[in-house]
């Protein structure tokens, strides 16, 4: 642990990289804002802890505080253009800071997750953008130090005097697992994209291409994968409420528990055949037209919160647990249930039901 001038960290390293699953939009930072507050900068300014993990000697990889660095980022190449073409003295500054803050060599020297690292490179390089790319938080941030910085005839002299004030606690986490710790630091903070996590998760224990074939063969839109890992952990752990901001968490909960029992190849066709099921219920994807008709009547009625007991029922049909009389029966019962609830107009809770249901199976 050391405390850096963040202006003088960023100059000191040849490459940092973001998580693949680690957003920026969420921690951008207006440091011009801070202009307001202190214009002589008589104390220094704390920006928090950043985390990071080292790659090499001079590459690291950010595991908390990408924000930070990116705003900082931005606000350099704002300083770039606001002052290009305008005298020498300030072209050659602007080569400096470039080569010094913003590029190793003829590489960025920050290097974003896939999703924004496309944008930050046009908007480095000078590169035209779209309307949808415009509307993204780190142009929005460019274009608001562009603005200040004019309109407020800011200095460049006053904005790294500025930047000299600010500092950060660094923290370097090279025993632990960055997606474990972005996950504990982050899951009461903010929303995380929970699919993102399970995708580094599972490419870390080799099964990548396995689980981006389920993904790719059911469920084309990201909402329909985290209703099935919700509704799948459900029926596994017999949950009564789920939190889905901790997917990632049941996910490897249950991952490394049922290791313990079967082999990865075992687990993932038992995920990818669960998957299909799910699927079939999401799409109403049914030959059997007593069943598609049953299923149809299920979600004209609101039935999205039985999904999870359904699945169970379903695997149970599929593995010929049940007969296809009982399980249209209970399919039915469902539907009649929901049917009288959509008009009672009470939001009566499923899990009424489940308990009725169980002893019906049991009797059959």
């Amino acid at each position: 642990m050391r405390v850096v001038n963040l202006l003088k960290f960023l100059n000191s390293v040849h490459g940092l990289h973001a998580l693949s699953f680690a957003k920026c939009n969420k921690e951008l930072v207006n440091f011009l804002d801070l202009l307001t507050e202190d214009e002589q900068f008589t104390r220094t300014i704390d920006m928090g802890i950043i985390y990071i993990s080292q790659k090499s000697d001079d590459q690291y990889t950010i595991v908390d505080g990408l924000g930070r660095i990116v705003s900082l980022s931005l606000l350099l190449h704002a300083v770039c253009e606001c002052y290009k073409k305008t005298t020498q003295k300030n072209e050659k500054a602007i080569k400096t800071i470039r080569s010094k803050y913003l590029y190793s060599g003829k590489n960025l020297k920050l290097r974003l997750n896939e999703d924004e690292s496309e944008i930050y490179a046009k908007i480095l390089s000078g590169e035209r953008l779209s309307g949808q790319e415009k509307s993204k938080p780190i142009f929005v941030l460019l274009h608001n130090f562009w603005l200040q910085i004019k309109e407020e005839k800011l200095s460049a002299a006053k904005i790294f005097n500025m930047l000299d004030k600010i500092q950060v606690t660094l923290v370097e986490t090279d025993d632990v697992s960055p997606r474990n710790l972005y996950y504990k630091i982050n899951k009461e903070k903010r929303k995380i994209n929970q699919i993102a996590l399970i995708d580094d998760f599972l490419k870390e224990n080799g099964l990548s291409k396995e689980w981006e074939d389920i993904k790719n063969n059911y469920f084309v839109e990201k909402e329909d994968a985290l209703l099935f890992l919700k509704d799948f952990f459900i029926t596994k752990f017999n949950y009564k409420t789920f939190d889905k901001e901790r997917l990632y968490e049941s996910f490897v909960n249950y991952f490394e528990t049922m290791m313990q029992y079967m082999s990865e190849d075992s687990l993932i066709k038992h995920l990818k055949r669960s998957a299909k099921l799910y699927y079939d219920i999401l799409n109403i994807n049914f030959e059997n037209d007593n069943i598609r008709q049953v299923f149809i009547n299920i979600k004209k009625h609101g039935g999205e919160d039985t999904y999870a007991y359904i699945l169970n029922i379903y695997e149970d049909y599929s593995e010929n647990n049940i007969s296809e009389s009982i399980f249209l029966e209970i399919l039915n019962t469902i539907d009649e249930y929901l049917k009288n609830r959509q008009n009672s107009g009470k939001n009566i809770d499923f899990n009424e039901l489940i308990q009725y249901l169980n002893a019906f199976i049991t009797c059959k």
